[in-house]
């Protein structure tokens, strides 16, 4: 049995635990950020393999006390690092420092370094000399240590990067959303994979295509190429490629007139078909609409769900300037989608007061360090 921890948007923890639990996790405690979670390696697997909110999922070594620079040295230079790779492969450290700290330890780069040292040190030592190489880009052994109130955490990044980065989003410029969140926001809404979905304002579609991969069925792991755990000693190829088979027989169909996107912006809409081409959905699975939004209707008769993520500025005046789009928003809401229930996910709630509808739920959320709402709206 291995410790595990998931990060994820803050705000999103509840949902990130619920899909642990259903990778066979036999623990998954919420914390801030994140998810500690108890389990074998099948369920890092999984993990990486299905999880859609998960950013990283990070296996956790050991913790020791690290009050100051000397001992942060000795408690990665007394672990065992030999068992875990050899002076041919190659390793990252990352470090992040928090809580209260000694004034000697409270720069990251300094302690990074004093980490790369040790870890160096030990492996020259037990291999007679031979030392393993550092590499930012694509190490076999990224290293991830977390400095708090006098301790350190030493883990392991099983994910390579964070898992928003699915490999569909080639064009970055349209994109506010992380995926990792915008499938929690979907999950949070309720959807259910059946009904319809549209997102009226789509930029680079992130949102429609996070809605046809859940109701295809598809692991989003599918569309990354590989993981550092697949270079540890300890890797189970067998178990893996059974995972990966079973994920790729998983997909099903996604039914047509389901999904939809509409934006103004052609770019962003060319965009978002390309970005849906690469996660292998064409216009048959979601169909993009070239609209400006004062213009948009109902996209099918039958009733289904809007989530949305409009502009919400970040400078003095913004409210001012961006107060009639949301006022219209509401308006529309009201005026043509019957029947729909529409989620806004906003870091402006100056803004929301404009929507002028009574919001039946609000869940706090983070987009990176903006501190956000998803507000429910139940049209009738």
């Amino acid at each position: 049995m291995s410790r595990y921890f998931v990060t994820c948007a803050r705000g999103l923890e509840a949902v990130t635990a619920s899909e642990m639990l259903s990778f066979g996790a036999t623990k998954a405690d919420p914390v801030p950020g994140g998810v500690a979670v108890e389990g074998g390696q099948e369920v890092m697997y999984r993990a990486n393999l299905w999880s859609r909110t998960a950013n990283r999922v990070l296996q956790v070594l050991r913790s020791f006390p690290a009050r100051n620079p000397d001992e942060l040295y000795q408690g990665f230079h007394s672990f065992k690092w030999e068992t875990f790779f050899r002076t041919a492969n190659t390793f990252s450290v990352e470090c992040t420092l928090g809580g209260r700290l000694n004034p000697q330890l409270n720069h990251s780069h300094y302690a990074k370094l004093r980490i790369k040292d040790a870890v160096v040190d030990r492996m020259r030592e037990k291999s007679g000399g031979a030392r393993p190489d550092v590499d930012v880009e694509d190490p076999d052994l990224p290293i991830v240590a977390y400095v708090r109130d006098g301790e350190c955490t030493i883990n392991l990044d099983a994910s390579g990067g964070s898992l928003h980065e699915r490999g569909y989003r080639l064009d970055g410029a349209f994109a506010p959303l992380k995926e990792t969140l915008a499938a929690g926001l979907i999950e949070l809404s309720g959807w259910n994979g059946r009904e319809p979905f549209f997102d009226p304002m789509c930029g680079s579609g992130t949102l429609p295509i996070e809605a046809a991969l859940k109701a295809g069925n598809v692991a989003p792991g599918l569309l990354r190429k590989r993981y550092p755990f697949q270079r540890w000693p300890d890797y189970h190829q067998e178990l893996w490629d059974r995972l990966w088979s079973e994920a790729k027989a998983a997909r099903s169909p996604v039914s047509e007139g389901l999904i939809f996107g509409a934006d103004r912006s052609g770019r962003a809409l060319l965009a978002a078909q390309e970005n849906a081409r690469n996660a292998g959905f064409g216009a048959r699975e979601i169909l993009f609409l070239k609209q400006e939004f004062a213009s948009i209707q109902r996209p099918t008769e039958v009733p289904g769900v809007i989530v949305v993520n409009p502009p919400y500025g970040e400078r003095l005046g913004d409210v001012e300037e961006l107060a009639p789009l949301y006022k219209q928003m509401g308006d529309l809401f009201k005026q043509r989608f019957q029947g729909w229930r529409a989620y806004v996910f906003t870091g402006n709630l100056e803004l929301a007061k404009h929507v002028g509808l009574r919001a039946t739920r609000r869940v706090p959320l983070f987009n990176g360090p903006i501190e956000c709402r998803l507000l429910e709206y139940k049209l009738y």
